[in-house]
């Protein structure tokens, strides 16, 4: 199935080699440079993220804590654009270590995707990339509210999603309502993880669309063939939502599995300026000994603008994009937008011989963009996680500096 993607997303993309060339003509297109060549038929733009990380964590009484430093989180090149008009090409290489504080040794494919957006209310796509599954990961990384995703939700999309996923399917919506549809490998940028297979779902409406804003919604993957290689299991574990140290406390081991999937309801919205969100998942592992296996967890988040519109709904995601705001200029007394959030998640990994641990994390962040393509933020997290042994109580704090073109 790996190679059959692959293939035809490279199919696709050779098509644009085929157009007569023309003279290129170089323009901005949403503040973003532009070649348009052979009358508008292909496009191309660059790609250019970095995302710089750093923090501390304190409070650990427990000896071999997580420890403090810096990590570059993203540094992802490339190129993105359109061909034939109707399709649409990304190609990411991203250069971050695959662990804080690796070695990057190069980097890996982070995106080789093409896409038919030719009709309003579907876009049909293949390769590898971020599928729009959960309501977390359907936003943008560059626009979420924290420095990383609530645990729950890495955790569900573990299964089958998430990204650099090898994945062929559709992404429908209208005004009020979004689904998506994926059939999917393993991840690309892990070598020899071809054996995976899955099904992968999301749907979300729009109920309420006034003062009060309300969106409900249901994920769900099924993994029918576990990876990764040749191993036939599900391992689950996530770092303490800040990518500072390489310790993953919260670690169900590797479980012999034949199957493993996922479901969950979400809901967001806003009520005026604030914006609520929140997600649970069940994740299940139907193990080939020991019985099976079921985890779950949750998280709630509130986000209000200080500086800025509020957050605004993006029909073509099904998900909460950040509020506009005039960029940084204060000789026109603009300062850009500012943005107050607050965040609780739970997990539990714990069941009958898995004992995988479980933890809570309260977060609260501070996130300004002086310009729509500059973030800096600020957090600061106090969780813990329940061993068998003695319990791991820490406090953090944590830094970012996102560039995004």
């Amino acid at each position: 199935m790996r190679m059959a993607i692959i293939t035809a997303a490279l199919l696709i993309a050779g098509q644009a080699n085929a157009q007569p060339a023309e003279q290129p003509v170089f323009s901005f297109q949403s503040g973003r440079p532009t070649l348009n060549l052979a009358d508008g038929n292909l496009t191309v733009r660059p790609v250019l993220r970095l995302d710089l990380d750093g923090g501390s964590f304190w409070g650990q009484a427990e000896p071999g804590g997580f420890g403090s430093g810096v990590n570059v989180r993203r540094g992802r090149l490339g190129l993105q654009g359109t061909f034939l008009r109707d399709f649409s090409y990304n190609f990411t290489w991203d250069f971050a270590p695959s662990s804080p504080q690796g070695q990057s040794n190069g980097g890996s494919i982070f995106e080789l995707q093409a896409a038919y957006e030719g009709l309003k209310w579907a876009t049909f796509r293949v390769g590898a990339f971020t599928l729009l599954h959960t309501l977390e990961f359907s936003g943008s990384s560059f626009e979420t509210l924290f420095m990383e995703r609530a645990s729950i939700v890495t955790l569900a999309t573990s299964m089958a999603s998430g990204t650099t996923r090898l994945a062929a399917g559709v992404e429908a919506r209208g005004e009020r309502w979004f689904a998506s549809f994926y059939l999917s490998d393993g991840v690309l940028s892990t070598l020899h993880d071809d054996r995976q297979g899955g099904v992968v779902g999301r749907a979300a409406w729009l109920a309420l669309d006034d003062t009060v804003k309300l969106q409900v919604g249901l994920s769900g993957v099924y993994q029918f063939r576990p990876g990764p290689n040749s191993l036939e299991s599900v391992r689950l574990r996530d770092y303490p939502e800040l990518r500072l140290d390489p310790q993953r406390f919260v670690d169900t081991g590797s479980i012999p599995a034949s199957a493993g999937w996922s479901i969950g309801p979400e809901v967001s919205g806003m009520v005026g300026p604030l914006h609520f969100a929140a997600e649970y998942y069940h994740v299940g592992v139907d193990a080939r000994s020991g019985g099976d296996r079921g985890f779950d967890g949750w998280y709630a988040a509130l986000a209000y603008p200080l500086l800025g519109e509020p957050r605004r709904r993006d029909a073509k995601r099904g998900a909460w994009a950040k509020g506009r705001a005039e960029d940084l200029n204060p000789a026109a007394g603009t300062w850009g937008a500012l943005e107050l959030a607050g965040r609780y998640s739970a997990i539990d990994l714990n069941d009958g011989l898995t004992r995988g641990g479980r933890q809570g994390i309260w977060t609260a962040a501070l996130n300004w963009y002086p310009t729509s393509r500059l973030r800096l933020t600020a957090q600061y997290m106090n969780g813990r996680i329940a061993l068998d042994g003695p319990d791991r109580d820490f406090q953090a704090v944590g830094m970012r500096l996102a560039f995004n073109l």
